[in-house]
């Protein structure tokens, strides 16, 4: 409900308000506690404290047009004031919304300079391709829905490794810090515009949720980001190390048939294939021709991380490969619905034998 009125302490004296257009108060964005806490810094400064929201009005009386809104704890930069006491109205500033709103409705001079802090709005922005909400601040945690990368999320609670954050569908959950940017952030008033774009969006960003939810928990790891290989190891045990560690970073990608890209998608023997080519060697693209053409064969009792498994779903032509990753485990490109996993290296029944490409 619209709002004239609001609840507040008294009304500090107006006699620090400036008449005139004053600069932009700097630091918002910048963590550290020297950056809020000069009152002369933010001595223009009015934070709105309502129920609800107040109107900012075109002139400085109830009868000027409604231009926006300012809502409880949002920010504005005076201006200048206008009229005497009780009915004293400031001329605002705050986002893209110029007006006037009574000034028994802010906190304002040195006393918002005292709790200015208690009113940053924090952001987790996504640096990873792509990263997990988790239900609980766990890696094995079930996932809620995903943040593309540039997409940010209200922080509710800050922690070292996981960050608490409302998600999009008005759920709460829970993303790794080790892949976000903490941004802090005034809040401002917004535009009749503004407000009806955001209600649009907002609408918009909870049918993709949901959708996002729907998808299977493969559907995204942690982070895409991708560490390149490097150039030159010292032993084939650094080598095969590094070739692990690098394929195991697709964890969570697609199964595309026929797909070209360990980022965008590829099938088994293009997992493989495209691995070992970071590494620069040259094997085929089909499964078949990784079994009679790459390598040497090898028994399992001499499988080393880094060799490729083989599998066989008639008995004889190879079908399908993974990647042997130690501990009796492979991970692989295992199918459309499952995308990019690590399982055991006897999965099913179908297993073939074991190539050694490396040495």
């Amino acid at each position: 409900m619209s709002q004239e009125v609001g609840i507040l302490a008294p009304v500090p004296s107006l006699e620090n308000i400036p008449s005139q257009e004053v600069p932009t108060a700097g630091g918002i964005g910048d963590s550290s506690p020297e950056s809020h806490a000069s009152s002369q810094e933010y001595s223009d400064l009015a934070i709105a404290d309502v129920n609800d929201y107040v109107n900012v009005r075109s002139t400085p009386d109830t009868n000027g047009e409604i231009l926006g809104k300012m809502y409880d704890g949002s920010v504005a930069h005076i201006l200048s004031a206008v009229g005497e006491g009780e009915d004293t109205w400031f001329q605002v500033t705050s986002g893209s919304v110029e007006g006037y709103i009574k000034a028994e409705y802010f906190i304002y001079g040195e006393a918002a300079a005292a709790v200015i802090e208690d009113y940053v709005t924090r952001f987790a922005q996504v640096e990873a391709d792509r990263l997990n909400v988790r239900k609980e601040a766990d890696i094995n945690s079930s996932r809620i829905g995903y943040l593309d990368h540039g997409e940010k999320a209200k922080i509710l609670e800050l922690g070292e490794e996981w960050h608490k954050v409302q998600y999009a569908d008005g759920s709460e959950g829970f993303v790794s810090s080790q892949y976000v940017t903490v941004l802090e952030e005034f809040n401002y008033a917004k535009s009749i515009e503004e407000e009806r774009a955001e209600q649009e969006a907002r609408r918009k960003a909870e049918a993709e949720a949901a959708a996002r939810a729907a998808k299977s928990e493969q559907a995204a790891p942690e982070s895409t980001n991708v560490t390149p290989p490097s150039t030159s190891y010292t032993s084939n045990e650094e080598l095969r190390s590094a070739i692990v560690e690098y394929a195991k970073q697709f964890v969570g990608n697609k199964y595309v048939s026929g797909g070209r890209s360990l980022t965008s998608g590829t099938d088994c023997s293009g997992f493989t294939c495209y691995v070992f080519a970071d590494f620069g060697y040259s094997i085929s693209r089909t499964p078949q021709g990784q079994w009679t053409s790459n390598g040497r064969s090898i028994s399992v009792d001499e499988i080393q991380p880094g060799d490729v498994v083989c599998y066989s779903s008639n008995g004889s032509k190879c079908t399908h490969v993974g990647l042997y990753i130690g501990d009796g485990k492979i991970v692989h490109a295992a199918n459309s619905r499952r995308g990019v996993v690590t399982d055991d290296i006897y999965y099913d029944d179908t297993f073939l034998g074991v190539k050694n490409i490396i040495d």
